[in-house]
């Protein structure tokens, strides 16, 4: 994805052009394909240009209308043409090539806010007024797309690159305490505003940033709503619909050429591959799409690599199989260059990065599997109690009653009686999971004990039928994975896509009754049927089966012991002494607590050489 960064003064205060010249250099590997730097009285912008499609880009940002509004971001729409023909039909006019960014400056000269929650896809993007002196700034639904700010007495930062605010000497390289105890406890970023350093936040998904002479202000401008069902006559119309939505879901997300894509065996990104595939033949699309997949054969018996082997000859695109049975935890740590941008608990990140190289060199847009486990999952125990409540006795017996006479047993309920009768019988209390190798005065510091209770609670939604998926893509746990796979922490320009994670077909299957379509993947089975081998269409949804970690230990292929020496920054967090003990009396399980501090202590080691080189 492109990159870019600004800075804009209350006060009128000229743009310092060697620090825009020192953040377009900290975002080149995001654009090779142009750099842009820009000043004008009171903000100056830069913009690095890379080039994906399908539609056409400004490859020269800032844009503008009228020189008043100008917009600096990285944008990809969905729906363009139903934004276009509103448009139209209100006296607007346009180009056959009309960018994205063109659009979302007619689009705002329209409406405003009030037109933010109608712009579909993948989006970070600032709008600076020159004549109100207001900056608004808006991020997508799912958070595709990452925002961070830094607002210093009458100006204010703002990037998708953090290493780009962090250019400015006004900017304190001070950790965010907060955001380092969470990390600790969760191993990722459960806050959604804070950043690991102290100054810098980010905008979270679905929220708009306001700056003017007046205030800063965040706040939400939408989110995936709650919406009447969906009753059709026929489960074979829900398939149809289903069917028509991930087709264009795919397109609009497919560049013209080559492309890649991140394919396990199992049905989700199998599907979205076989989709690519039959769209760009029925539209002759010239795409050259190429599967990447890791397996771990022969650490255990991984079925990945080779069912997505016979997914890929059977689609007839190439596939390329990278072993990670011994690649060990923390490989290559010791020489990030440059520093993921925060800390990351993933011990075989080094693997992703290899496996992103590769992908660069065939490709710039690899699409993903993500968002297949949420509504196509099915909870149908809140369905179950919606329609007793509501006495909907009727499509109860011919829901419940139908997949029974179908399958010979009732639906998977997944209402979390098994956990709840473990807790009843065998009561865990709830610091028995927490971390005892933190540092007292840290723990106290920010009542880290506190911290996690709160991180215990169980999410809330009052979507009657899928409570569970709605909160999750509402929240903040896609946004957070998004941003862990986009450039920055590749270092290559490789831009993630995620069809099934399209709002429009999220929304599609919020509507939909659980029972029968959205149990076990049903309806994805049923729209893929004949693009996929049977073996692959017919696969239950299986938890990753090999530990590789613990598979690593036994195997005597890698051991935590001794532990590296720590960097002195880590020893402000944790108890090195008691990591130690506990590393070598508890065995280390997925999802490794007891390695965090390790991951953590990498990274400050990396942070404190980058800061030393500049």
């Amino acid at each position: 994805m492109s990159g870019f960064a600004g800075m804009v003064s209350l006060d009128g205060a000229p743009a310092d052009a060697r620090l825009l010249e020192r953040m377009a250099q900290r975002m080149a590997f995001r654009g090779p394909d142009g750099t842009h730097i820009t000043v004008k009285p009171g903000a100056g912008f830069c913009f690095t240009f890379l080039r994906t499609g399908p539609a056409p880009q400004c490859p020269s940002q800032p844009c503008s209308l009228d020189g008043r509004v100008w917009l600096l971001g990285d944008v990809r729409l969905d729906g363009r043409d139903d934004l276009r023909r509103k448009l139209e039909q209100l006296g607007d006019q346009f180009e056959a090539d009309v960018t994205d960014e063109v659009l979302v400056l007619r689009a705002w000269r329209r409406w405003g806010e009030q037109g933010l929650p109608d712009l579909l896809g993948d989006y970070a993007f600032a709008l600076w007024d020159t004549e109100t002196r207001q900056l608004c700034c808006a991020r997508d639904l799912m958070g595709s797309r990452p925002f961070f700010y830094a607002p210093v007495r009458s100006h204010v930062y703002f990037s998708n690159t953090v290493d780009a605010i962090r250019c400015a000497s006004d900017i304190s390289a001070a950790l965010d305490l907060d955001f380092i105890g969470d990390f600790l406890l969760e191993g990722w970023n459960s806050d959604g505003i804070r950043t690991a350093f102290r100054d810098v936040s980010r905008l979270p998904a679905a929220h708009i940033l306001r700056y003017s002479s007046q205030a800063l202000r965040v706040s939400r401008y939408t989110s995936l709503l709650i919406e009447e069902p969906l009753q059709l006559k026929r489960e074979e119309e829900y398939v149809e619909q289903f069917r028509g939505l991930l087709e264009r879901a795919v397109v609009e997300r497919l560049p013209r050429g080559p492309a890649a894509i991140f394919m396990s065996g199992g049905l989700d990104s199998t599907s979205v591959a076989a989709i690519a595939q039959q769209s760009a033949r029925q539209r002759t699309l010239p795409l050259q799409l190429r599967a990447y997949t890791v397996d771990y054969q022969p650490l255990f018996d991984d079925r990945e690599g080779r069912l997505a082997s016979a997914a890929a000859k059977f689609m007839g695109i190439p596939i390329e199989i990278q072993s990670g049975a011994f690649h060990l935890p923390f490989a290559g740590w010791n020489d990030q260059q440059p520093p993921m941008p925060e800390p990351c608990h993933d011990p075989f990140r080094r693997l992703y990065v290899e496996q992103n190289h590769q992908i660069a060199g065939h490709a710039r847009v690899v699409l993903n599997g993500y968002g297949g486990d949420g509504a196509l999952t099915g909870q149908s125990w809140p369905y179950l109690q919606h329609l007793v409540r509501g006495r909907h006795f009727w499509d109860l017996g011919r829901s419940f009653g139908g997949y029974v006479l179908k399958h010979g047993r009732i639906p998977p309920l997944r209402g979390g009686f098994r956990s709840a009768l473990r807790g009843w019988f065998n009561p865990e209390d709830p610091m028995a999971r927490y971390p005892k190798w933190l540092s007292p005065d840290f723990e106290k510091k920010i009542d880290l004990g506190e911290r996690w209770r709160e991180l215990q609670r169980p999410l809330e939604s009052a979507h009657p039928w899928y409570p569970k998926a709605h909160s999750i893509l509402n929240g903040l746990f896609f946004s957070s994975i998004l941003e862990s796979e986009e450039p920055t922490w590749s270092g290559v320009p490789v831009v993630p896509r995620a069809p099934l994670l399209d709002s429009r077909l999220q929304r599609f299957l919020m509507r939909i009754p659980p029972v029968p379509l959205c149990v076990d993947k049903e309806l994805l089975r049923r729209a893929v049927r004949g693009l996929l081998p049977k073996e692959v269409l017919s696969r239950a949804k299986t938890p990753f089966q090999g530990d590789q970690v613990a598979l690593q230990i036994k195997k005597h292929l890698w051991s935590p012991l001794p532990l590296p020496v720590p960097a002195k920054a880590v020893l402000e967090f944790v108890v090195w002494e008691k990591l130690n003990e506990h590393v070598s009396s508890a065995p280390i399980r997925f999802p490794w607590t007891d390695l965090r501090p390790i991951s953590l202590m990498y990274w400050l080691r990396a942070i404190e050489r980058d800061e030393g080189i500049q």
